[in-house]
């Protein structure tokens, strides 16, 4: 018996981290490629990736 095992993951549900210093205290922050957003570990700002807005 032949069993054939086919992935159902492609290169676009890959996620991973990118790296973005903060503008206001420069410390790297992690962005993740499926996030909405993410805050800033020092100073709390919020990071729009898509975006490219810092609130």
């Amino acid at each position: 018996m032949e069993v054939n095992h086919k992935s159902h993951c492609s290169v676009n549900d890959i996620t991973f981290p990118t790296e973005i210093t903060c503008p206001v205290c420069g410390y790297e922050v992690e962005l993740w490629t499926d996030g909405d957003e993410t805050r800033c570990y020092i100073c709390g700002y919020k990071i729009f990736p898509n975006e490219g807005i810092i609130h």
